[in-house]
């Protein structure tokens, strides 16, 4: 486990209260009810003010458009102008602020000092690179650099393994096609690399988190076959997939997916998840290019990689980091309590994906400019019959509650989900 990060309120109505963060999770400061410091009665808070990531020892802030800015050792970030309305406002790109210990964050009455312990004694583990040269590298100049490119795809050498082929990329890391040298069967292998020390504690508890997933023996499910390091990389021999993901199968289709198109693969996935959920296993990262098509049958891939890597604090800053992606797919109860696994956040992913499929749009409209966070914790889904009026009413209602944002208001698990759209 890390050493941790601790907020300490120093002045204001909360003063003496503390917030402790040993792994990787978030922290929401504002007016509204969902937030992890709330302050309804200084009117120099905003609705949802700032959020704040710790993924320790580091961690860093970002202004959600409030209305008088983050104050950080007595300089102001964000904030809008008088004449601005909150949608306006967060329309401006704030920067992220990168945390130090002994800094002090203020709004309104209220100040809190960042402290961060460092166990300078433990061994980190960081993709084989020194510390410090990671800061601002996309995911594919960090497998360019430790791995030379897919043109000296050489330099990954993996035991017992022929790589063949890149087969695509994604946010931590890259697939390859490759067989296995004893019996020459094909197979994928995932690698993902760290973008933030760990501890070697830390690795071997991804790693064996990791493993639990052999657990997981069903059709409609990826098989997990074994895993293992490389130069301080991981990597995840899986069953390799004949056909594209689902994302694949929509960019060809140049449209979105009419319903019979869609429907039996929904119902193998939806089958696949059920069975998970039933065995007490969540995904956490459930979007188009985690479905996978083999023998013309959906599966679904990547089980708790994410979760587990992010938890384990190996990815990095995936909410104010300089890498981090727009939660299209993301329940907003994980932003606002990161380590939040229950299978009803599985099925918001599930049901964001049939969405998207169906549509080419979101539950949540991010066309507009503003802050994808803010428009999550504060817009109201869009019924996806607004999107398409030709879909089955059953159908269209079952996607609704599996997105709405109360999540006491969904399906429970995607056994519920799949009965509804059976």
């Amino acid at each position: 486990m890390s050493m941790p990060v601790m907020l300490s309120v120093i002045s204001g109505p909360d003063k003496e209260k503390n917030f402790t963060f040993t792994e990787h999770d978030t922290f929401l400061f504002g007016r509204m009810e969902d937030c992890h410091a709330r302050f309804p009665d200084d009117k120099q808070v905003s609705r949802h003010h700032f959020i704040l990531e710790a993924c320790p020892p580091k961690v860093s802030l970002r202004d959600l458009g409030s209305l008088n800015g983050t104050h950080v050792n007595g300089k102001k970030w964000g904030g809008r102008n008088k004449d601005e309305t909150p949608e306006q406002g967060a329309k401006h790109q704030y920067p992220i602020i990168e945390l130090n210990d002994g800094d002090t964050i203020s709004v309104g009455q209220t100040e809190l000092s960042v402290s961060i312990v460092k166990d300078e004694l433990k061994p980190k583990v960081q993709a084989g690179i020194q510390p410090g040269e990671l800061s601002g590298l996309s995911p594919d100049q960090l497998f360019d650099l430790v791995f030379g490119g897919e043109k000296n795809m050489a330099l990954l050498k993996i035991p017992g393994f022929e790589i063949q082929k890149e087969l695509g990329r994604g946010g931590f890391g890259a697939v390859y096609l490759a067989r296995r040298e004893n019996d020459r069967a094909r197979v994928a292998i995932k690698v993902m690399l760290s973008q933030a020390e760990a501890t070697k504690e830390d690795v071997e508890k991804f790693k064996r988190e990791m493993e639990v997933n052999r657990k997981l023996e069903h059709p409609k499910i990826v098989r997990f076959v074994e895993s293992g390091s490389h130069k301080g990389a991981f990597y995840f021999v899986m069953e390799y997939c004949d056909g594209r993901s689902l994302m694949d199968l929509y960019r060809k289709n140049g449209k979105p997916l009419g319903w019979d198109q869609l429907k039996p693969l929904a119902l193998n996935a939806l089958e696949g998840l059920a069975y998970a959920h039933s065995k007490g296993f969540v995904h956490r990262d459930l979007k188009p290019a985690n479905i996978l098509i083999h023998q013309g049958i959906a599966c679904i891939s990547d089980f708790g990689m994410s979760k587990s890597f992010q938890l384990a604090g190996l990815s990095g800053m995936s909410m104010t980091g300089k890498t981090a992606g727009t939660p299209v797919f993301m329940p907003p109860e994980q932003i606002i309590n990161f380590k939040y696994v229950k299978p009803v956040s599985d099925v918001y992913s599930m049901g964001a994906t049939l969405y998207n499929l169906l549509t080419g749009e979101f539950p949540f409209d991010f066309s507009s400019k503003r802050d994808p966070m803010d428009v999550i914790l504060n817009d109201e889904v869009i019924p996806i019959q607004k999107r398409i009026s030709t879909l089955p009413k059953g159908v269209a209602a079952a996607i609704d509650r599996a997105v709405t944002k109360k999540h006491k208001e969904r399906f429970q698990d995607a056994g519920e989900l799949l009965k509804a759209i059976k």
